[in-house]
């Protein structure tokens, strides 16, 4: 040692500092897993899996007579779109929500305005007339209020079937 200054051995290969091998290796496999994390965040932004866009953004589930579109993933505040369309014949055409999913989205507006609307014991249930040819569409603005996993029922014209949607913050 000169003075204060500790002069660092000289290594084999002749630097003289002294380095955490292992450590630095430690950190360097880190820094791998963060950006395959990133990677794999942005590829599940780009096929929709995030919510608002993209090829698996939505979700179709199919009646007999009708097909309902719904977010797969929704974004919590973020307003999004529910689409009825019923290719069935009939003058009215009736949907009905289970109270689930009002306890965790807000409606916005619902376009055409029902004819009718009633509360059931588990259920809110509407009415839409039908003029013309086939096919008839609902749509339907939400926004959800809480952001987790959600599983509510949907029924189109009599038909019933359970929906899940995941709300991320």
């Amino acid at each position: 040692m000169t003075g204060n200054l500790r002069i660092p051995a000289i290594r084999t290969d002749g630097l003289q500092l002294e380095e955490h091998r292992d450590f630095q290796e430690r950190y360097w496999r880190v820094q791998r897993l963060a950006w395959l994390g990133y990677g794999l965040a942005m590829t599940f932004a780009l096929l929709g899996l995030t919510g608002s866009g993209g090829a698996l953004h939505m979700q179709e589930i199919r009646f007999p007579g009708a097909v309902a579109e719904i977010p797969r993933v929704a974004r919590w505040e973020a307003w999004d779109e529910i689409r009825m369309t019923f290719t069935g014949p009939g003058d009215e055409h009736r949907l009905r929500i289970g109270t689930d999913f009002f306890d965790l989205f807000e409606i916005g507006r619902i376009q055409p305005d029902p004819v009718e609307s009633s509360l059931g014991s588990h259920s809110h249930v509407m009415s839409f007339t039908a003029e013309g040819t086939t096919p008839h569409e609902v749509r339907i603005s939400t926004r959800p209020m809480h952001f987790g996993w959600t599983r509510f029922e949907l029924g189109l014209d009599g038909e019933n079937r359970s929906v899940r949607i995941l709300v991320l913050p």
